[in-house]
């Protein structure tokens, strides 16, 4: 069973797999795709890079059959449950959310996709923003069975890893998002199938429309924080927000998440605090780190003035 969210992945990022030049890192993706029993009878004959995480790499990759997505996780990177993002990727792919998963090799820590052609990283226009709701929707009524997030474990265990740096400012913005995960967890719950990791990265936009990448940190958690990592992600204005919120209740009616406005308040704060010490974890991320503490600052105004 996996752990509730793979806090470690950011602390054993491979940082290797980042610095590596488009040579070396084709050079890698090339001899791993040879030595898998996928491409056997069908060998790579072009590839591309689509992007170079801290913790993987992901390739297009054309055969004679087809073409793939092959993202290569760092032997590094620990805490993640590969089987579980499987299990989740293909429930969302049979349900028309996500590019279908094809094959997960563990031992080459290799996870190969289907491609989607054409596809563009998502701008959520106003337009967009009832399609979104409708693919999150979907989401949320899937069945998949994983452990449910505990929001308070999961931030205790991102900030063990900041002990030695820990500044009497950090620990007060902690204490105070401790005391609103507290709140939080005393609301009515709305546990479902939640991706958790909605940045514009993840969402892809093909054939007029939404898709969703990237399952590693799906798993039950409370609605509310998918909505409110859409919300953070794009920076959405407090209109567009109300809007996808909105379009959010009318496909999904019998929701029994109640009291929106202080749980959606609260599920932002909480949702940028994972942000805040997830990048004050890696190597560079300070300022990254900077900027998520002040909007996690704006989100727990917020939520205070709603007292």
């Amino acid at each position: 069973m996996a752990q509730p969210l793979p806090a470690t992945t950011t602390y054993q990022r491979a940082r290797a797999a980042a610095s590596l030049t488009e040579t070396q890192a084709e050079h890698r993706i090339r001899q791993l795709c040879l030595h898998l029993e996928f491409f056997t009878s069908h060998p790579p004959l072009a590839m591309k890079s689509l992007s170079h995480g801290t913790t993987n790499l992901s390739y297009w990759v054309k055969t004679g059959r087809g073409e793939y997505v092959v993202r290569h996780y760092s032997p590094d990177v620990t805490g993640v449950c590969r089987q579980q993002e499987l299990r989740c990727q293909h429930a969302a792919a049979v349900a028309g959310l996500s590019p279908a998963p094809l094959c997960l090799n563990n031992h080459q820590q290799v996870l190969i996709s289907e491609f989607l052609a054409d596809g563009c990283e998502l701008q959520l226009t106003e337009q967009r923003l009832p399609a979104m709701a409708k693919q999150l929707v979907a989401l949320h009524r899937l069945r998949v069975q994983t452990p449910v997030l505990d929001p308070a474990s999961y931030l205790d265990d991102l900030k063990q890893h900041h002990q030695d740096n820990w500044s009497k400012q950090a620990q007060q913005s902690y204490d105070e998002v401790m005391q609103v995960i507290e709140q939080f967890m005393a609301m009515p719950e709305d546990i479902v199938l939640t991706h958790l990791d909605l940045h514009p990265g993840n969402l892809l936009w093909q054939q007029q429309r939404i898709w969703l990448l990237d399952f590693e940190y799906a798993q039950l958690a409370d609605s509310s924080l998918d909505l409110a990592s859409i919300i953070e992600s794009f920076q959405l204005s407090e209109h567009q927000s109300q809007q996808l919120l909105k379009s959010y209740q009318q496909q999904r009616p019998n929701s029994q998440c109640l009291g929106w406005p202080r749980k959606l308040a609260a599920a932002r704060v909480i949702y940028l605090a994972f942000c805040w010490l997830w990048y004050l974890a890696l190597e560079g991320g300070e300022q990254a780190a900077k900027q998520q503490w002040q909007l996690l600052q704006q989100a727990l105004y917020r939520f205070n003035a709603l007292l």
